[in-house]
């Protein structure tokens, strides 16, 4: 049955016997209420409040808790996690990810929750956070989660994946809130070329702690076995991962093996060069369909002035560049400085563009004079109030704020609008299907005066 389908059909998960999952801590049953931040759901147990990870809205079932509640006893919440469903909700269905479920890999928390449900309950947290922060500037009803372009089953997206390696050389994935190294099975949430490497049948040699693989929109996977005292010489690379780019990173960085450690990615008619451990957004999708919605709410002056903070390896300062014209100005700020250097090797074919290798807030906090226009992508931790409270002062038209952290763009949007800036667009989307993860594009724009 289609994830997609409006009645879902009801499934009791996981497969585990509840006996196993008792043997490992106390059991509660417990009903799940609203959906909290990071995945889980509120329920209650004696007024305690509870937030429990794989049920969904409205049902009950047994739960395990990994709080020791002799210890925990005067905590204000305890963590707990659903072993069986003893009332299903609406919103429930089978699993795309068997593995992902009780004691199974993290990363697919939704995955047994119907798509359209994922959203819903994402839009509903998204809405919270930013009503907890204060906002007020734009109508919160229509803060809604949309899905990827193209995207009908949530399931292939991901293009970077990070795998774990146990002692014995088993390759698989860390559980929720564990250092367990578990079975990825068919893996499904990962592209084709990532599971196609067969990683889970692989036996890694000794010294590989962790493994990245990386299907890049253009060019062959790269994958890049991790540990610190790993001796590259003693890589022998597997039939099986064909032409695969391959690289050993160790205490010492990076040596390739086969390749340069870099991919390529590929955005309309531009190529980018990425550090194979480096950032690119993860859905395969979402380059693309962020850098219309960016290039869409900039709406730089021709020859105007873009910053672009966090700038990665110019993804948006190329799309910055091309409004602004040859007249323009557009600087890239990036602090890692491989990727600062390669979004200058990136943008090498735009006079208009500049790169600067430095932190963002202190480079913003240099800067004498203003700027037309702002983009910044920046990560989870968001902006910070400082850099926020000098955008307000020196930018003179709208800060576009990609955010991939509700929490921390609710507290920077509610900085903006206490300097009098206001918020004209909000657009949230779908790009970590079957998680509790979204990207989301803000617009914010000086009042007029």
């Amino acid at each position: 049955m289609n994830a997609t389908d409006s009645e879902p059909e009801r499934t009791v998960e996981p497969e585990r016997t509840v006996e196993d999952a008792a043997a490992q801590g106390r059991l509660l049953s417990l009903t799940a209420e609203r959906p909290a931040a990071g995945g889980t759901f509120v329920a209650r147990h004696e007024g305690r409040v509870v937030f429990v990870r794989g049920t969904a809205p409205g049902e009950t079932v047994t739960a395990r808790l990994l709080d020791d509640p002799e210890q925990a006893a005067d905590a204000r919440f305890w963590r707990a996690e659903a072993i069986d469903v003893l009332e299903a909700g609406v919103d429930r269905v089978p699993s795309v990810w068997a593995e992902a479920g009780v004691d199974g890999v993290g990363g697919a928390e939704w995955a047994h929750i119907a798509l359209p449900a994922q959203r819903r309950i994402a839009s509903e947290v998204m809405q919270e956070l930013l009503q907890r922060a204060g906002v007020t500037s734009y109508p919160i009803e229509d803060v809604q989660v949309e899905p990827a372009t193209h995207d009908m089953d949530g399931l292939g997206w991901r293009t970077r994946v990070r795998f774990a390696v146990d002692a014995d050389g088993a390759v698989g994935m860390r559980g929720w809130r564990s250092h367990e190294v578990r079975s990825v099975g068919e893996n499904p949430l990962a592209a084709q070329a990532i599971r196609d490497l067969d990683l889970g049948s692989w036996t890694a040699p000794e010294g590989v702690e962790a493994i990245d693989v990386v299907a890049p929109s253009a060019g062959p996977p790269a994958v890049v076995l991790i540990g610190r005292e790993l001796d590259p010489a003693s890589v022998s690379i597997p039939d099986s991962w064909g032409d695969a780019d391959v690289a050993v990173r160790t205490a010492q960085g990076l040596t390739p093996l086969r390749g340069d450690g870099t991919v390529t990615e590929r955005v309309g008619e531009r190529l980018f060069t990425v550090a194979a451990t480096g950032f690119w957004q993860v859905h395969r999708r979402a380059a693309e369909l962020l850098t219309e919605v960016v290039s869409g709410d900039l709406a730089a002056p021709r020859g105007g002035s873009v910053w672009d903070l966090y700038g990665g390896v110019g993804l948006f300062a190329a799309a910055a560049a091309e409004q602004v014209g040859q007249d323009g100005s557009v600087v890239s700020v990036e602090g890692n400085r491989r990727a600062s250097q390669l979004a200058a090797e990136n943008l090498e074919d735009l006079r208009q563009v500049s790169t600067a290798t430095a932190d963002v807030t202190d480079w913003v906090r240099a800067r004498r004079g203003g700027v037309d226009v702002v983009v910044l992508d920046p990560p989870r931790s968001g902006a910070g109030a400082e850099l926020m409270e000098l955008l307000t002062k020196v930018v003179r038209e709208r800060i576009v704020y990609v955010s991939c952290e509700p929490s921390t763009l609710a507290r920077d949007l509610a900085v903006a609008e206490k300097a009098g800036w206001g918020i004209v667009d909000l657009r949230v989307f779908d790009l970590f299907p079957h998680t509790h993860h979204v990207e989301s594009v803000t617009v914010l724009e000086r009042p007029l005066r």
